[in-house]
């Protein structure tokens, strides 16, 4: 099966250059196919290995169009006027310098071929760095006939036709009711477009590995239950785990850590990330990707199952999905100092709702508020570093990539599937969210992704405000000002009730001092004896077998001599 190869764009006021790596392929006139069809469909093919298929987003020249330029100066119809165009607009003479071309050159990456073409009118095209959307199929409009026509006729021996419109509504039956099935089953992934897939997982008991919600293939209501409130019991599922899990000590820990020299946090606030050093007069030029991102932004499958008519509810709830995937993502770049790690995917997948419980939000009803609360939230409760200040820096980061745009958001996504990739548990997640992620983004304007950021801007920036702070910690549900205040009364009770035992120690000191004359250099015998004994507390166990020893022999020879004595007495 051929492959994509690795290849690039550049493009003049006058003519668009394809860059194409083919490596150890023997290339010749007739090995190489090169078509272009109706001006914007380009079709590159090298044998046996390498297949390029983009569609340009503006019309170049083609072969039928240098034919019918060559054709119509032959008879003498120079220059072209297009039928109904204005008298003074006149197509240019093409001739065959004007057709596509192809340049080798072998010593380049072991072999590069650059296909030249121009362009039917002068200008700049845009978003000639998103490959994904360059290799996205172009949309075939159907007749509106089309769907009028029999599925199923038969010809009968006279030569008539007969539809079959019994077996026709029988199919259509068939149809509706594996519809309707499909439908009762849990869905998920971006746009709902996967079901069954962690089934055999759980079964095997590999789930619980994979993400923290239990069974997602089963249903946890009873009954047959609508797929509104099957979400709805999972959401209420999730919080209470989550209330479960949450430990209040653990949370006091980092209380302060802000002023306790923690290495991994001073590290995480002080990076500076790479949505930081983006030169905005970038943004939009042919430059933004790195050569590795764009390999990778072609090589990754194309979404051909993205509706194109989307709902602006379904386009929410997609760009919802990504700000707590990007929240999770921005938590682990910043903890591992951009280095991930190898429990970055478990840190990406517990933080992230969409990614742990398979979360599908439902706006307007969900909004933008609610999924950095939740983000917040877990980040409170599952991760090493369990501080609301890191995680209001945190939501300050995902808004600033936001505001930045798709590209921006398009290598945060690149970078995440990388981290995806090589997980054993969690490489399921680029082909339910990530890869989608980074189709659809490409597909999208820039002003929708940046949307989403000045929302989010104007929630950062509510404290203070006549409005209330909707991301402060009374919107968590984790009672966390009730806990700081009780924390800080005991705080100040001991402090006051050490003070106090201070206050009476030193008061029986002076006391003391006072009855014995002022004398405190004389040491009673008593007083030595206790510094011996302390003195040899403080020996090991060997050194105190040694004087022992040594005890006994002194007075086994002293007992020795008194003998002798008393003999020669």
């Amino acid at each position: 099966m051929p492959i994509t190869p690795r290849y690039s764009l550049t493009q003049t006021s006058t003519h668009l250059h394809i860059e194409v790596s083919i490596p150890h392929v023997r290339v010749s006139t007739s090995t190489i196919e090169l078509r272009v069809v109706e001006g914007t469909e380009v079709n590159l093919y090298a044998p046996p290995t390498y297949l390029l298929r983009l569609t340009l987003p503006d019309r170049v020249i083609d072969e039928d169009a240098v034919e019918d330029s060559l054709s119509s100066s032959a008879i003498g119809l120079s220059p072209i006027q297009e039928v109904g165009a204005p008298s003074n607009e006149v197509k240019e003479l093409l001739t065959k310098e004007d057709l596509p071309k192809l340049q080798y050159n072998p010593e380049k990456n072991h072999g590069t071929l650059v296909v030249i073409l121009k362009k039917e009118e002068e200008g700049i095209w845009q978003d000639l760095d998103l490959l994904g959307r360059l290799q996205q199929p172009t949309q075939k409009v159907q007749p509106k006939n089309a769907a009028k026509k029999l599925l199923v006729q038969e010809i009968s021996e006279n030569g008539e036709e007969e539809s079959r419109s019994s077996e026709i509504n029988e199919a259509q039956q068939e149809v509706l009711e594996e519809c309707l099935s499909i439908q009762k089953t849990i869905s998920y992934g971006l746009f709902k477009k996967y079901s069954n897939v962690f089934r055999d997982y759980a079964r095997a008991g590999l789930a619980h590995e994979m993400l923290e919600c239990p069974n997602p293939d089963e249903a946890i209501g009873k009954g047959e239950e609508s797929i509104e409130l099957e979400e709805q019991y999972r959401r209420e599922l999730r919080r209470q785990t989550e209330n479960e899990k949450f430990d209040a000590s653990r949370y006091l820990n980092d209380l302060d850590i802000a002023n306790e020299d923690d290495m991994i946090f001073e590290s995480a606030i002080m990076m500076k990330p790479h949505w930081m050093e983006i030169n905005q007069s970038d943004v939009g030029g042919n430059s933004f990707f790195t050569s590795d991102e764009s390999h990778l932004l072609a090589e990754l499958p194309r979404q051909t199952n993205i509706p194109t008519n989307l709902s602006a509810e379904q386009k929410q709830s997609a760009l919802l999905c990504l700000l707590d995937i990007l929240f999770a993502y921005v938590y682990d770049h910043r903890t591992t100092d951009g280095d991930p790690s190898v429990e970055s995917s478990w840190t990406v997948m517990i933080l992230s709702p969409t990614l742990s419980w398979l979360e599908c939000y439902n706006p307007p009803y969900d909004t933008t508020a609610d999924v950095i609360c939740w983000s917040i939230r877990r980040s409170l409760i599952y991760p090493y570093l369990r501080s609301y200040d890191l995680a209001k820096h945190i939501a300050e980061d995902v808004c600033e990539i936001m505001k930045r745009g798709r590209r921006t958001v398009i290598r945060c996504l690149l970078q995440l599937h990388k981290i995806m990739e090589q997980s054993e548990s969690h490489y399921l997640f680029n082909k339910l969210y990530i890869d989608p992620l980074v189709g659809w983004i490409q597909q999208c304007e820039e002003d929708e992704v940046q949307q989403i950021g000045d929302a989010l801007e104007q929630l950062l920036t509510a404290k203070g405000s006549n409005s209330s702070d909707v991301l402060g910690k009374q919107h968590l549900d984790l009672d966390l000002e009730d806990i700081e205040k009780r924390f800080f009364e005991s705080v100040e009770e001991q402090d006051t009730s050490s003070s106090e035992d201070e206050d009476s120690s030193s008061t029986v000191d002076y006391e003391s001092d006072d009855e014995s004359g002022g004398d405190t250099d004389v040491t009673t015998d008593e007083e030595g004896q206790s510094e011996r004994l302390t003195k040899e507390d403080g020996k090991h166990s060997s050194a105190l077998l040694d004087d022992n020893i040594g005890q006994e022999e002194g007075s086994l020879i002293q007992v020795m001599q008194n003998l002798t004595v008393n003999k020669d007495s």
